[in-house]
């Protein structure tokens, strides 16, 4: 079972548009909550699940080699910015999403619901 906060770290990661991406950090930052691990560790746990994971990347816009691979395909049918011949990693900062005022609503209301289960658990998620 997921626990709220990689529950959220999910619902933010399928708002991400095609074309675009955000850092591990950026996620943790739009939610208020978790850090760049917490949202690796997310990432790495969500097999099976049906997420845009190639749009969730380093700070530098890199993966590791081998979901690299796996991204490139992504990144090319869906023409996000990415640099080096490979391609190799996003180009931040093209390729950041900057969430409309509607998603930034949608994001906002995930976040609210995360913290106030974590205000009824005492504790983190």
């Amino acid at each position: 079972m997921h626990s709220p906060l990689n529950l959220a770290i999910y619902e933010v990661v399928a708002c991400i548009p095609a074309g675009s991406a955000v850092s591990y950090g950026d996620v943790a930052e739009l939610l208020g909550a978790g850090g760049p691990r917490q949202v690796g560790a997310a990432m790495a746990g969500s097999a099976g699940e049906d997420l845009p994971w190639w749009r969730v990347v380093r700070a530098d816009g890199s993966l590791p080699r081998e979901l690299a691979e796996r991204a490139r395909p992504h990144w090319v049918s869906e023409s996000t910015p990415v640099r080096g011949s490979g391609p190799d990693r996003v180009r931040f900062p093209d390729a950041r999403w900057r969430p409309s005022v509607d998603e930034f609503a949608r994001i906002d209301a995930i976040a609210a619901l995360l913290h106030r289960g974590e205000d009824r658990s005492g504790g983190d998620p």
